[in-house]
């Protein structure tokens, strides 16, 4: 009912319109939506070097339990830290819809650039360039939002990550489960701590509570990463509960 009356009173005096240009009736209208960029290259989540699909350097990855990111576009784009933030914190549930199918997008692109890489097989790719199975077969991928906290989801009344794994699964037919990572410690949010600092708040913040995951791959589903903290405390829960390969699919990188 709280959350109810507090959208009425957004209606009442912050009026639905796009962010891009002000035209009323949307939060983006379809010509500013078709203006948005996604990234065309990714990069190693721990050193930064650019590559194609998001993998860890082969160094780098040596401390990580996810296996690499894929990034939509950073933070700095105004219009997706605007639709995040009314999305997230002005409680506006139609955002989802928005961000969901501009991740699709940009995950769309991405596998039609691995199957484009798989043809090339004569080409001498570099380890983080080669295509990805898990791309080619999405039939054995499951998609899991990154959970929040019970309190911090009452606050809100949904999970983010959640919403926009839903409109991703339907784009893709992809199976989504999002009830059996759990987050069971309320910790401080990630945004206000330094990089050593996120690894230490975020450890055992997460367990599974499910069957076996019998190698099936992974794609993890949430708006923002940093540092890759969070993303990597759940993949090595979900690993140790079989998961083959863990990936992070955000909108942005922070």
């Amino acid at each position: 009912m709280l959350l109810n009356a507090y959208k009425f009173i957004l209606d009442i005096f912050f009026p639905i319109e796009c962010v891009g240009c002000g035209a009323e009736g949307s939060w983006l209208c379809k010509k500013c939506f078709n203006k948005l960029q996604y990234r065309q290259q990714q990069y190693c989540l721990h050193c930064k070097k650019e590559n194609t699909f998001g993998r860890f350097c082969s160094d780098c990855g040596k401390n990580y339990a996810l296996n690499g990111a894929w990034i939509a576009c950073n933070y700095h784009n105004k219009i997706i830290v605007q639709l995040i933030k009314n999305f997230k914190y002005h409680f506006a549930l139609d955002i989802s819809i928005i961000l969901g199918d501009f991740v699709s997008l940009f995950f769309k692109d991405l596998s039609i650039k691995s199957k484009e890489h798989s043809t090339f097989k004569t080409i001498k790719l570099r380890h983080e360039d080669k295509p990805l199975k898990i791309l080619a077969n999405l039939s054995n991928a499951l998609l899991i939002p990154v959970p929040l906290h019970n309190k911090r989801k009452k606050w809100r009344g949904f999970n983010q990550a959640e919403k926009i794994a839903e409109i991703i699964s339907n784009n893709f037919n992809i199976q989504i489960n999002s009830k059996q990572l759990l987050r069971i410690k309320h910790k401080k949010p990630q945004v206000q701590l330094k990089e050593q600092q996120r690894k230490k708040n975020i450890q055992n913040c997460f367990k599974w509570d499910g069957n076996k995951l019998n190698n099936q791959n992974v794609i993890l589903i949430d708006d923002i990463v940093t540092t890759g903290a969070t993303l990597n405390e759940c993949a090595s829960v979900l690993k140790q509960a079989g998961a083959q390969q863990v990936w992070g699919l955000v909108i942005a990188k922070g």
